[in-house]
């Protein structure tokens, strides 16, 4: 009996095989006559940057989220410590992802789609694998229903910049993504977008440092609502963003003694964009006027005051004004392009009374007055998912007088540029 076990195996692996493929065949047989056939795709690319600065810069995810250049420092000889160039060179937005379809369920079309890359949550965690998109998107004839990670609702993936560097325009271009209800509803060349989102990866500043804890113990998700019209060549539309944040869930009084408060503080942002394409040309614009639009990547935030006769806090925004327009076309194997970016800090001095004072500053570019990027580019795409890139980012900055003693930083008002230079290549694939 011991001598015969092998035996007795090989026929057991032997019936589980041929039971395996004659249910595969029938499986097969039952697709192509009844229901659709689950189908799997697998996608990424590799995607090396190599980029020099010519000074330091406000930035992320080891200086290639770069935003804007650092203010003058001066040290006790009168030398710039931020007058330093600097080079490096990563691999990080290295993508994967995997798409699932199968048949209709409900009467709709459905598809999963997940996404990840190694640029990490933090900059703590670069070179870790993390999640960029996860969702379920479920489309009947007029209306579209999306659940899971997906883009921020004011990243409008229609008119994403054709640049290559990991910030994406940003911080004129919102680049974010949230986890979200989205619901579509489609009439022809009309549609509308509402979406309820909620922030893990980008989250609100406050006086306990970033948390996602200030929008859900608002119990409000963030809403956005736009209006698009959509044909062939041109896509225009708007878009309301409201955000509401519980910036604190209790004070503490002059004996440390903690006393619970459930004061709220909404902001709204508004959109218009546009992309128009024609021949081998392409034009994409979008302007923003923003209240404490800090967590999509862009410019703004907000400051805390306390009223020591009332023993109250109270929030204002820092409005900012953005207009952004990315310009390219194909010719052949090349693809040049160039991105424009301009924001206006709109933001007046706080007025305050002698009892208040500013307890807190929450933001990214609230000391900026004006900030503007001019950035060309040329790309050489080959037939088989090889490109390179060359680009070039020049970013001025106006930071603001230090005579506005709310606002005051540990610069003067100074204006600065930094010029990147960027040669990166792609791989991308698909299967």
């Amino acid at each position: 009996m011991v001598g015969s076990q092998p035996i007795e195996m090989k026929r057991l692996f032997a019936f589980c095989f041929l039971v395996f493929c004659s249910s595969a065949v029938f499986a097969e047989l039952v697709d192509s006559t009844t229901v659709k056939k689950w189908r799997f795709g697998f996608s990424g690319m590799v995607n090396p940057q190599f980029f020099v600065d010519t000074r330091q810069v406000v930035s992320g995810r080891e200086e290639m989220m770069l935003f804007y250049p650092k203010p003058v420092e001066l040290d006790a000889d009168g030398n710039d410590l931020n007058a330093t160039p600097s080079l490096n060179m990563l691999a990080i937005t290295a993508r994967l992802a995997l798409s699932i379809q199968g048949p209709d369920v409900l009467g709709a079309k459905i598809k999963g789609y997940i996404e990840g890359d190694y640029t990490g949550a933090t900059d703590g965690s670069i070179n870790l694998f993390r999640l960029r998109h996860a969702y379920i998107d479920m489309r009947w004839r007029h209306h579209e229903l999306l659940l899971g990670q997906y883009w921020y609702p004011m990243t409008v993936h229609e008119i994403m910049p054709a640049t290559q560097p990991l910030n994406m325009g940003a911080p004129f271009h919102p680049y974010a993504r949230y986890t979200q209800l989205r619901y579509t509803m489609r009439y022809g060349k009309f549609e509308s977008v509402a979406v309820a989102a909620f922030q893990l990866d980008n989250k609100s500043q406050g006086a306990n440092g970033p948390t996602t804890a200030y929008l859900k113990h608002s119990l409000v998700p963030e809403f956005n609502l736009q209006l698009r019209y959509h044909s062939e060549r041109l896509l225009l539309g708007v878009a309301a963003n409201l955000l509401v944040i519980k910036p604190r869930d209790y004070v503490t009084d002059s004996s440390g003694a903690k006393h619970k408060v459930d004061t709220r503080y909404t902001s709204m942002s508004l959109s218009a964009y546009m992309r128009y394409d024609w021949n081998q040309w392409s034009l994409k614009a979008q302007t923003i006027v923003s209240d404490n639009l800090y967590e999509g990547c862009t410019l703004g935030g907000y400051y805390e005051q306390f009223d020591a006769l009332t023993g109250k806090y109270d929030y204002r925004p820092f409005h900012f004004a953005t207009l952004w327009m990315d310009f390219g076309r194909t010719k052949g194997h090349w693809q040049p392009g160039i991105f424009i970016g301009g924001a206006v800090n709109t933001t007046s001095a706080p007025h305050l009374q002698t009892s208040q004072t500013i307890t807190g500053i929450y933001g990214r570019g609230y000391d900026i007055d004006w900030l503007y990027r001019i950035q060309p580019r040329i790309g050489y795409v080959t037939d088989f998912g090889l490109s390179f890139w060359f680009e070039i980012e020049h970013t001025f900055a106006a930071y603001r007088n230090i005579s506005e003693p709310a606002f005051a930083s540990n610069h003067a008002a100074c204006k600065v540029h930094n010029e990147r230079f960027i040669l990166g290549a792609v791989y991308s694939f698909r299967k």
